[in-house]
């Protein structure tokens, strides 16, 4: 059975669409489902100031991308990236085993954005 949690991220999720001019970008392609995600970062300070995502996955990509995005604002780069898929799983209290391939992936994608975002920067 599905959490509040979850449902509530699926539903109406948070943070969902192309950032105009984000510090990093990560894109991923679910290597089981073909899903397809996107995570775009604006990063102040060495913190997430904002985060948001696209995907063209299926209802676990949508309420995980909406959760993780909820979860690392504000915190530092080093915090979220503690953040993985197992733990955004975790998280979501819920979310069906079957469909913990999508945490991973938009975990992924953070990590991508991240790397985006030093090489760009010069940081890390």
């Amino acid at each position: 059975m599905l959490s509040h949690t979850i449902k509530q991220h699926m539903l109406s999720p948070r943070n969902i669409g192309v950032m105009s001019s984000p510090d990093g970008v990560g894109e991923v392609v679910g290597p089981i489902c073909g899903d397809q995600f996107s995570m775009y970062l604006q990063i102040k300070g060495g913190r997430i100031a904002k985060a948001s995502f696209t995907t063209h996955g299926c209802w676990a990509a949508i309420a995980m991308g909406s959760l993780l995005t909820e979860l690392i604002e504000g915190l530092s780069i080093r915090e979220a990236l503690f953040l993985d898929g197992e733990m955004l799983a975790r998280e979501s209290a819920g979310l069906p085993e079957d469909k913990w391939p999508c945490a991973r992936m938009v975990s992924m994608a953070l990590h991508q954005a991240v790397a985006d975002w030093q090489r760009r920067s010069g940081a890390g």
